[in-house]
């Protein structure tokens, strides 16, 4: 395989990933959403404010993931 050949291989490996780790960063976010609407009872508040910050924080990851993959598919 060419260097070439390798080169257009991975980066087509790495746009997938980046279209896969999107994909779950909306699933995430969605997931984020549907957490802080149900936040209805408040003497769950602070476990349910712990969740949902956990999701906003695995959230932010994926979106720092996506950056970083675009960035790697730019050939940096």
């Amino acid at each position: 395989m060419s260097d070439s050949s390798r080169r257009a291989s991975t980066l087509a490996e790495l746009a997938a990933l980046t279209e896969n780790v999107e994909r779950c960063r909306e699933r995430i976010a969605a997931l984020a959403e549907s957490q802080r609407l149900a936040m209805a009872n408040p003497e769950q508040a602070d476990e349910d404010d712990g969740l949902l910050m956990a999701i906003y924080e695995a959230e932010r990851g994926l979106t720092n993931a996506v950056r970083l993959l675009q960035r790697a598919t730019r050939g940096r």
